[in-house]
């Protein structure tokens, strides 16, 4: 990804910028990661979308929609991609605009990451398709070089343990590189695994050492790399099962426990992690500690 981003030639956003948002759309998935790591099985998807343009004044201005974006349109294109996902068939045209990441290891079909961002060179593409119709009805209406699109994917049941399952985030910009070519390059990702249930001992009152507890541990990944999607089952599964084992009196403790594991063991850079007690307080859903930890944080301390 870093070598996209300095290949290609990112224009600044200019000073009024303007969305067109599509919100937990349901796109179920022919093939998509499974909690029991079975292949090429149909799995629920939830997308959010926001493609960023400069802008909509003159759609306001006239009351006219043509002058905009027709996000049903946007809908079925999408719609039409994934229907298929991973194979784009010969009667479906192509991504108008190549997108521009490293690519991990695993099958197509187990890479949401490479949905994310097909779905977001499609849309940029029909951005820019856009922009050149109306700038050709009305010169100078729409700024044809700019163009954003965040794509938010969620699949409720990928990991076992991980009761809502996991999130990612692709963030994609209208590219160009030296030789003239347009892309949608990657500016950003993070993935998330959320409310990974376990159960241990933790806490200093003596009624909390009597029996295990639930504790709900969530994590957050900026930009990890191809090799994540390689191995986050395994690392959400081990996470589960270790913490299971413990019996720390703090919070603060376990936090620290799960960022060396995630770090250390798997070689992720960094991670955020949140530890909550559900439990801990009667009248609030949650009690607990979030932290930021580096890889090097642990190898510095040794």
């Amino acid at each position: 990804m870093g070598e996209c981003k300095s290949t290609f030639q990112i224009p600044l956003a200019p000073p009024l910028v303007d969305h067109i948002c599509l919100r937990n759309v349901q796109l179920p998935l022919p093939c998509a990661p499974e909690a029991w790591h079975r292949p090429c099985l149909p799995q629920p998807c939830t997308m959010s979308l926001r493609l960023s343009c400069c802008s909509i004044m003159a759609s306001a201005a006239d009351d006219d929609v043509s002058q905009s974006l027709d996000y049903g349109k946007l809908y079925r294109r999408i719609e039409e991609l994934v229907r298929h996902w991973p194979i784009v068939h010969a009667g479906y045209p192509s991504p108008i605009l190549q997108w521009c990441r490293a690519l991990p290891s695993v099958d197509p079909g187990q890479d949401i990451a490479s949905l994310a961002g097909r779905i977001a060179s499609l849309a940029l593409g029909y951005l820019k398709e856009t922009a050149r119709e109306i700038h050709a009805n009305r010169p100078g209406a729409i700024q044809q070089e700019f163009g954003q699109c965040e794509v938010d994917l969620h699949l409720p049941k990928a990991l076992l343990r991980a009761e809502q399952g996991l999130w990612y985030r692709c963030h994609a910009s209208l590219g160009r590189s030296p030789e003239g070519a347009e892309a949608a390059v990657v500016t950003g990702e993070e993935f998330r695994i959320r409310n990974i249930r376990c159960h241990c001992l933790i806490g200093i009152n003596p009624h909390e050492r009597l029996e295990k507890q639930v504790v709900v541990v969530s994590l957050k990944f900026q930009s990890p790399g191809a090799h994540f999607l390689d191995m986050y089952q395994e690392m959400t599964r081990v996470v589960a099962e270790e913490v299971d084992q413990t019996a720390f009196q703090s919070v603060e403790a376990l936090v620290t426990f799960v960022a060396r594991i995630v770090t250390v063991r798997f070689g992720n850079d960094v991670v955020t992690v949140r530890v909550e007690k559900p439990n801990a307080l009667a009248f609030a859903e949650g009690t607990g500690v979030e932290v930021t930890r580096s890889r090097s944080f642990f190898t510095e301390e040794v």
